[in-house]
């Protein structure tokens, strides 16, 4: 009986301090991972985000690189690093669902059960751009001349299995023509070849266009969201071309290893929802082609099952 009760009493001695520990959160600098390399739109929006996270709420956050297969080493850090929540990583759709279905699973890890979902940042959608000097003004010229001449057209995107790559599979799918992907070592030396001529099309990010859009040295063609983007109000959406319900873009959003405390889960969420509502924020995203999205826990958590769940049906028709 001494025995149990001893056993009972270090149990709930080490559960209160835990709890404690939890309500302290943060005592030490928070690592805040980024799976691309420094200078791409991922890690841009990740020194941002700590950034205001450090000034609203005092706290210490560093951001570290890890970039290699398409998120997949750096994900593989968080599922082995310590549930406490003193490691996280901004993650995009690419990371925890595009790749790891295009891989057929497998690695080391598994999306969808071996991280907790903490907070989300902003969804993005992309933007189909060609040459400021090229024959095609708008979405329909270039649909329309793709289905006349199946392969003839080559659309540029950042990689295979990115959102990009992506997005020209449903676009093939939908419009019933055939594109032909040219992948590339990110989405700058693809807009570079489109500029130079070297391919009719582009898929990237708002973000990764917009300069080249705003000197008019590329045309911005259609967005692939299901509403115009606020930074490119004039462009329309694949949707309003005729093909409704067209919608392929990605999202950044905080996940933790698994297991990390409800207390610090809660207070991470609070403390990025705080920082992603402030004008301040939702204007930089807004100037980047992103939008703001915030929540619980449990809805980006719902949010990321349902898209895994949806688009490994979708992957089944196209031809990725």
């Amino acid at each position: 009986m001494k025995i149990q009760r001893l056993a009972l009493m270090v149990s709930a001695f080490a559960l209160a301090a835990f709890g404690s520990l939890a309500h302290a959160f943060p005592t030490k600098p928070i690592r805040l991972m980024v799976p691309f390399s420094p200078g791409g739109g991922t890690d841009i929006l990740a020194r941002q985000l700590a950034d205001h996270l450090s000034k609203a709420e005092n706290w210490s956050v560093v951001v570290e690189n890890r970039p290699g297969g398409m998120g997949a080493i750096a994900l593989g850090a968080i599922k082995d690093a310590a549930p406490d929540g003193y490691s996280v990583i901004l993650a995009v759709r690419e990371n925890m669902v595009i790749g790891p279905l295009l891989r057929g699973g497998g690695g080391t890890f598994d999306s969808t059960k071996d991280f907790t979902a903490i907070a989300s940042v902003a969804d993005t959608p992309q933007v189909i751009v060609t040459a400021a000097s090229s024959p095609y003004k708008d979405m329909k010229q270039v649909i329309d001349h793709a289905r006349a001449n199946p392969q003839a057209l080559r659309i540029g995107s950042s990689g295979a299995g990115s959102v990009a790559h992506l997005l020209a599979a449903t676009l093939d799918e939908a419009a019933k023509i055939e594109l032909t992907h040219v992948p590339y070592q990110g989405a700058n030396p693809a807009m570079t070849d489109v500029v130079g001529g070297h391919i009719e099309l582009v898929g990237a990010s708002i973000a990764s266009g917009k300069a080249l859009i705003e000197s008019d040295r590329v045309r911005p063609l259609a967005v692939s969201s299901l509403e115009r983007n606020p930074s490119l109000p004039d462009v329309p959406t694949i949707a309003e071309l005729g093909y409704p319900g067209f919608d392929v873009g990605s999202w950044y959003a905080v996940f933790g290893p698994k297991g990390v405390p409800e207390d610090v889960v809660l207070k991470l969420n609070a403390a990025i929802n705080k920082v992603v509502e402030a004008p301040e924020f939702v204007k930089i995203l807004e100037d980047q082609g992103m939008v703001a999205r915030t929540g619980a826990p449990q809805d980006l958590d719902q949010k990321f099952q349902d898209d895994y769940k949806n688009l490994e049906e979708q992957l089944k028709k196209l031809k990725m």
